[in-house]
């Protein structure tokens, strides 16, 4: 409790919930912060049983609860929840078949159990195709001969489907992936993430790679559309404070996204509403940090194939000018780019937080906001191992002491 009494920055929380196999709701509650050294961190400050139901209401209470204890309801930055309403819990694992084995040895090949899908996470899909591409020669020969007698054989050109659709959802894991970093800022990278997706659907779609592949990136683009139509704000604040981006680049960046995306929207305005939300931070966080402009530093480019779209209208000298009503603003966005291979943002700020204090500042509190719940739902992973069917009387304090 102490570590948030004496903190003076802002803390960002996940949270999420789990009803443990014995039938106890559980609640956990993970704070996100960047500390005075510029380190990422993350604590479990909640993981109890409820013992009511887990509706908004009993969460929010929780919640409150919670920060109140840690001293954390004057510094609360952003809650992340996942708004899942329900979660898939039957999973069936492949049972030893010594025939299986057999096959295995015969083609070299290791014992393996191939990842289920999941029809609701596109990265499981990739990992099912992943594993069984793999395994190809394999899973043709076994199901080819189980389906002898009515003809239905798997063919090459299944193959190449599978091949097709697994490359599109590639990029798709790798962005989880990115989304799932703990202790590394990710939210400023959700918008570049979620641009080498539809970038990669939009390339596929006009590959010519028949009807049911179209049919199946067109399915894909509805579902992207229903949730990546509108980023929030945050994800755009976050990547104009990327010095690789700004303005600039998240304007061409976004108007080449909705390009993709064959969608009308007014970047333009998004992007000023982005800004100005960004100008009344630097008031807020200015009217008690006082500006000490000092010095200035220089930094293969990291955005790959975003890279030209980024350059478009950058500008290529590094201005000095600044606006008193923004505090700095003015002049971070036309200071230099910074597109090196290993940049790392909360380094940068941390280097230039003489330069810009203000700025320094706000990045300190945005870049800890984690882009997903994946804290508090590794927490609820680890509590599984601990209270697992062995030890279901567990009593809900004890697991507590455990966290």
């Amino acid at each position: 409790m102490e570590i948030f009494r004496t903190y003076d920055g802002r803390v960002s929380l996940t949270s999420d919930t789990l009803t443990s196999t014995y039938g106890e709701p559980f609640v956990c509650v993970t704070a996100h912060w960047i500390d005075d050294d510029w380190l990422l961190q993350k604590r479990i400050i909640c993981f109890e049983a409820m013992e009511e139901a887990h509706n908004g209401f009993n969460i929010k209470s929780r919640l409150v609860s919670c920060c109140k204890n840690f001293h954390l309801i004057d510094k609360l930055f952003s809650i992340s929840l996942d708004n899942a309403t329900a979660i898939t819990s039957a999973m069936q694992f492949l049972k030893e078949d010594p025939s299986i084995k057999l096959v295995l040895e015969e083609y070299g090949l290791r014992k393996k159990v191939i990842a289920l899908d999941t029809p609701t996470r596109w990265n499981s899909t990739y990992k099912l195709l992943h594993d069984a591409i793999a395994y190809r020669d394999v899973l043709t020969d076994m199901y080819n001969e189980s389906r002898a007698t009515d003809g239905q054989f798997i063919t090459n050109d299944h193959w190449s489907l599978a091949k097709i659709v697994h490359d599109v959802l590639e990029t798709f894991d790798n962005a989880t992936h990115i989304f799932s970093y703990v202790y590394e800022p990710n939210i400023h990278m959700v918008i570049l993430e979620c641009i080498k997706i539809i970038c990669t659907i939009k390339q596929t779609s006009l590959a010519n790679l028949g009807a049911a592949v179209k049919r199946l990136l067109d399915n894909m683009k509805v579902k992207w559309c229903a949730y990546f139509t509108e980023f929030p704000p945050i994800y755009a604040i976050a990547a104009i404070l990327d010095s690789g981006v700004k303005i600039e680049g998240l304007t061409n960046l976004l108007t080449f996204y909705y390009q993709q995306l064959d969608v009308q929207f007014d970047v333009p305005y998004y992007v000023n509403n982005c800004k100005r939300i960004l100008e009344r931070l630097c008031e807020d966080y200015g009217a008690v940090i006082q500006p000490q402009p000092v010095g200035s530093s220089m930094g293969a480019s990291r955005f790959g194939i975003l890279g030209p779209v980024l350059k478009k209208s950058r500008p290529d000298g590094s201005g000095s000018s600044s606006s008193s009503s923004n505090i700095g603003i003015g002049e971070y966005l036309t200071y230099q780019f910074e597109t090196e291979e290993n940049f790392h943002i909360i380094q940068w700020w941390k280097n230039h937080s003489s330069k810009f204090p203000v700025l320094a500042r706000i990045a300190k509190d945005i870049l800890a906001i984690p882009a997903s719940t994946i804290a508090s739902e590794s927490a609820f992973s680890a509590g599984r191992r601990v209270l697992d069917e062995k030890r279901s009387r567990l009593l809900p304090k004890a697991l507590k002491c455990v966290y």
